[in-house]
């Protein structure tokens, strides 16, 4: 258990196995998740502007 695991952003295979994706995710004071977003490829950055025009 564990943020990686519980959100699904650990990565599970290969050299990287242990670490977490790049990812965001937004969690609300209520535990309900606002936006989440996980890149395709570690090199690549998340779209920051997505995520914070999901803030309240």
């Amino acid at each position: 258990p564990g943020f990686g695991r519980d959100y699904g952003v650990e990565i599970t295979t290969g050299p990287l196995r242990g670490l977490l994706s790049r990812a965001v995710v937004i969690v609300d004071n209520d535990g309900v998740i606002l936006y989440t977003e996980q890149v395709p490829e570690i090199t690549q950055e998340p779209d920051y502007e997505a995520a914070l025009a999901a803030l309240p």
